[in-house]
């Protein structure tokens, strides 16, 4: 049985990121990835804001590790975006549209036609970007917890201003606890962080060794930082735009949770109304916060799993 604890160890987390790789894109930006796999099924995760490719662990390790998987059949590419860990963290205003590119310039160098397209947050946000402009590089999409942007989504509730709060004042001045408190209250509900693991810890205490170990790793610099926050506050999709995604036939999968402290389940739905057709489907997690890939693992992989074989890139390739 693979386990959280097993999951968030550091042992875990440096089996799978033991090799990493950097390429010089075409636009001249030097991104840091990793290559999980091997199998003919190309999935390419996109993290969101300040997060860095290592974010990606749980589903990586459910998907590969679980004695349950079949772990033959996919190859994941975990990625720094633009700003974050290994790649590069230019001085200047990101947009969602410039980062989707650079994404794309990435599937090049990796010589994938295609691929199984995931983002999380702001990563569903340039995954959106992607699918728009490159339809015919999309296996499938699938969007977790993101937006449409803040001039199409719903305004913030008073649970996503408590954890934009949350944010600000664990950061003046910030240190890896208080950045860690802030990622424990933001990311994940109270009931969920007081469960207890099979090694009789809580799964708040898990997490925050998990994250205060990570944060040791670190290497966000402040460009990074207001780059990609001005690519979130940047992002915009329009209801047409959303209606050409779904036109280009692909699976779709909306992913929302409805204790998402960052951005309320109401923009899931949004994108959802838009995104809908015959090859669309949603799901919500009940009682989930904005982590969903952490705290709905095997539910989010058994998902991906559940998209991939809506599309499978191994009976294209035999067509």
């Amino acid at each position: 049985m693979l386990t959280d604890e097993v999951i968030y160890s550091r042992a875990t987390c440096a089996r799978h990121y033991a090799n990493t790789t950097h390429v010089t894109l075409p636009n001249g930006l030097s991104v840091e990835y990793a290559i999980h796999g091997s199998g003919p099924e190309k999935l390419l995760l996109i993290m969101g804001l300040h997060f860095e490719k290592e974010a990606w662990l749980p589903v990586i390790s459910t998907l590969l590790d679980d004695p349950n998987a079949d772990a033959n059949k996919y190859q994941l590419v975990s990625f720094d975006n633009r700003g974050v860990g290994g790649s590069d963290k230019p001085w200047e205003l990101y947009s969602t549209t410039q980062m989707a590119m650079d994404a794309l310039h990435l599937l090049d160098a990796l010589k994938w036609p295609t691929a199984h397209i995931v983002g999380i947050s702001m990563g569903g946000m340039i995954a959106q970007e992607l699918a728009f402009m490159a339809p015919d590089r999309v296996q499938s999409l699938t969007l977790l917890v993101t937006a449409p942007g803040f001039r199409r989504g719903p305004l913030p509730r008073l649970h996503q201003l408590a954890g934009y709060w949350s944010s600000v004042k664990n950061m003046l001045p910030p240190t890896r606890e208080s950045i860690t408190d802030m990622l424990l209250f933001t990311l994940y509900p109270e009931p969920y962080l007081s469960q207890t693991t099979h090694d009789n810890q809580s799964v708040g205490t898990m997490l925050q060794k998990f994250h205060m170990d990570r944060l040791k790793f670190a290497r966000n610099q402040i460009s990074g930082a207001i780059g990609q926050a001005t690519a979130i506050l940047r992002h915009d999709m329009s209801a047409a735009r959303l209606r050409r995604i779904q036109a280009a036939g692909f699976p779709i999968l909306v992913v929302a949770a409805t204790e998402d402290r960052l951005l309320h389940s109401d923009n899931s739905k949004y994108l959802y109304r838009h995104l809908k057709g015959p090859r669309t489907h949603k799901l919500v997690f009940e009682e989930t916060g904005h982590a969903v890939h952490v705290q709905q693992r095997t539910q989010v992989a058994k998902a991906l799993v559940e998209q991939i074989d809506r599309n499978p890139m191994t009976a294209s390739s035999c067509a």
